[in-house]
């Protein structure tokens, strides 16, 4: 990932404000893990920063692509459908901007084993 490359984490959103503490967390992980590259939360709905208020802040740090982390078990309309519309907005936006949608979290086998691995644990 080079310099101009940024992550912007995804996440539903909910009218409750405890349930963004570990997306929050996972944006400070990934920050104190990663101090020099640009890295944003947004949300679909509910909360704020929305989806084109993250892309600005990245675009405005200097990003030139943006890698947009679905924080979803699994693909669905959220993913399919609403990011697509978000991105292409997004794109109209930023035309020199390339955004790029990797796999939601739940689809990548590593993370699904740390979970089947953190559930035997309670067994």
């Amino acid at each position: 990932m080079s310099s101009h490359t940024a992550i912007l984490f995804f996440a539903h959103g909910s009218r409750d404000a405890n349930w963004r503490r570990p997306f929050d967390a996972i944006l400070a992980d990934f920050r104190g893990m990663h101090a020099t590259k640009f890295a944003e939360l947004a949300f679909l709905e509910f909360m704020q920063p929305d989806f084109a208020t993250g892309a600005q802040s990245l675009v405005a740090q200097g990003a030139t692509e943006i890698r947009v982390i679905p924080l979803f078990l699994a693909e669905g309309a959220h993913t399919r459908r609403d990011l697509a519309a978000l991105i292409e907005m997004a794109q109209t936006d930023h035309p020199s901007v390339r955004f790029t949608v990797l796999p939601a979290i739940g689809e990548i086998e590593s993370i699904r084993s740390a979970i089947s691995s953190w559930v035997a644990t309670q067994l």
